[in-house]
């Protein structure tokens, strides 16, 4: 009897180590495990050095003024789609990025069973002080729980009303990563498609700032009348328009949009399902749902913005190193 090398090997089902290891070369699976490893670390650890507050309530609410609920569970995504963004620069292959949630997804589930119940990921809901990482109940919709069968909706951002620790896997993050890959693929960067965004973005950007001009800004997470300056408004609303303007001029900036898309997505799905009462009980005051969507966007666009930012220095002070030489 001969024996092949694919009976060796495996039906081309079970081999699916081998199909990654085909497709992505040694270089490309070190440089994205690097990049997970980065991405968890600095997304669930170093944003408490580089946001005022921290993520989360701390940082939206003390911080930036801006309303509630669900303003503070995103952050940490946002902040990933960083590295989701700049792994696919880099790499240049689809599926780089939802490779790389997938790892993320990984390092938070092994880190909580490390730390019984208290892990990192996507989420960026109430911080302990036991562990400076996400508390794993936030957002309820967002992902599947072990240990507590309570949602996660609560006073503080999605905290658990029980008090309970559990263990989840944020599968929102791996939704994420798939639109950001989506937008590549889609032939943004040509008209009509190449105005839509830009435009959205002016739309929102000056619908957050009239509303902070007339005095219809909230505040806190019950979404209050603001009484005092509401900074995040402002940022928000003028970050948008520079967005609007750069992707006008550099429309290939297609991760920029998919990443805006992303987080905006990963707000509403809370919303949704993050409720006690229902199908959308948890949506905040009208005059909030414009700003804070526009918060949302901004900030997974400004990431990925941050991204490509890097990706041209590099490249540029690459390419000018070697006219050097």
């Amino acid at each position: 009897m001969v024996t092949t090398e694919a009976s060796l090997s495996g039906s081309p089902e079970k081999n699916w180590p081998e199909k990654i290891r085909g497709y992505f070369t040694w270089q490309d699976l070190v440089i994205i495990l690097v990049i997970a490893i980065l991405a968890f670390l600095t997304g669930n650890y170093g944003l408490n050095y580089v946001l005022p507050g921290g993520p989360g309530p701390g940082f939206v609410h003390a911080f930036l003024k801006m309303p509630g609920p669900g303003t503070g569970i995103f952050n940490v995504s946002a902040f990933i789609c960083l590295w989701l963004v700049l792994g696919l620069l880099v790499i240049k292959k689809p599926g780089t990025a939802l490779f790389i949630a997938i790892l993320i997804m990984i390092f938070g589930f092994t880190f909580a069973l490390a730390m019984g119940g208290h892990h990192g990921g996507f989420t960026s809901s109430s911080r302990t002080t036991s562990h400076g990482g996400s508390a794993v109940q936030s957002p309820a919709g967002g992902g599947t729980q072990m240990g507590s069968s309570t949602p996660g909706a609560g006073t503080s951002e999605g905290a658990p009303a029980s008090g309970q620790q559990s263990i989840r896997i944020d599968y929102l993050g791996l939704v994420v990563a798939m639109i950001i890959e989506l937008s590549g693929l889609v032939a943004l960067e040509k008209k009509p498609w190449r105005y839509i965004f830009p435009v959205f973005l002016v739309i929102m950007g000056l619908t957050t700032l009239i509303l902070m001009a007339t005095g219809n800004a909230k505040m806190g997470e019950n979404g209050a009348a603001a009484t005092v300056f509401p900074l995040g408004y402002a940022v928000t609303g003028i970050l948008a328009l520079c967005l609007a303007v750069i992707l006008f001029m550099y429309p290939a900036g297609k991760y920029i949009i998919g990443a805006g898309c992303a987080e905006m997505f990963y707000l509403v799905f809370c919303w949704a399902l993050n409720g006690k009462s229902g199908l959308f009980s948890w949506l905040p005051v009208p005059a909030a749902i414009p700003p804070i969507l526009t918060f949302a966007c901004v900030f997974g666009a400004v990431a990925a913005a941050i991204a490509y930012g890097a990706f041209l220095l590099w490249n540029t002070y690459t390419r000018h190193g070697i006219n050097k030489a």
